[in-house]
């Protein structure tokens, strides 16, 4: 009688420990499964546009997610090498043989009261940047009173590495080439840098002729 006692409550014991475990399993994959639905409902997803015409080019990040995106790190390279400042990209462009013929030939333009300026806009990005949803940011707009080939604008390489984070902590990299169809952003564990790209805290107006050095 003892032994089947013993039995029976040995029995009960295991089914009691097999029902913990699924119910605790159970609590573990629900809570997976809301705190992945509260992730869908605040996820962002940046993107790189630029818009090339015969007076110039524009550059645009924009957050096509349905959550704000908080901006950790942004890096610039132009021609492969690593920049601080949308400066650096306008001085690539100001020593370009092709380009600088046509700046000088504006400038005369411009002395003659035939033509206008080029405007020059810039803005910065950063840790501390937010991004919310459906929100577009002009990084650079290049307006040129004169007409420039194609070829001239796009033959300078420009990307940017965008790392940025959800308001839950997911954080993802985005790599943009520019001119480039580019891969999605990759999920990444953190964003390691704190790099910003620079911009003067106005927009510029420069003469045609952008300087050569």
């Amino acid at each position: 009688m003892n032994d089947r006692t013993f039995r029976l409550d040995f029995l009960i014991a295991v089914a009691a420990v097999l029902i913990s475990a699924l119910t605790a399993g159970t609590l573990f994959y629900q809570t997976r499964v809301i705190g992945d639905e509260f992730a869908a409902t605040i996820w962002p997803y940046l993107s790189v546009g630029t818009t090339y015409d015969s007076g110039g080019e524009t550059i645009e990040v924009t957050n096509d997610g349905v959550g704000p995106a908080l901006v950790r790190s942004a890096q610039l390279y132009v021609d492969g090498r690593k920049v601080r400042a949308w400066n650096d990209y306008i001085k690539a462009l100001a020593r370009d043989p092709e380009l600088r013929i046509l700046f000088l030939r504006a400038q005369a333009a411009i002395q003659r009261g035939s033509a206008g300026h080029a405007t020059i806009t810039m803005s910065s990005i950063g840790p501390s940047s937010t991004l919310h949803p459906d929100e577009s940011r002009t990084l650079l707009k290049i307006s040129l009173p004169f007409s420039v080939p194609l070829r001239a604008m796009v033959k300078h390489a420009v990307a940017l590495d965008l790392c940025y984070c959800s308001l839950n902590g997911s954080c993802w990299m985005l790599h943009a080439v520019l001119g480039q169809i580019n891969s999605d952003p990759a999920p990444v564990s953190h964003c390691a840098d704190r790099a910003a790209i620079q911009s003067n805290t106005a927009p510029v107006t420069l003469p045609t002729a952008l300087p050569a050095r």
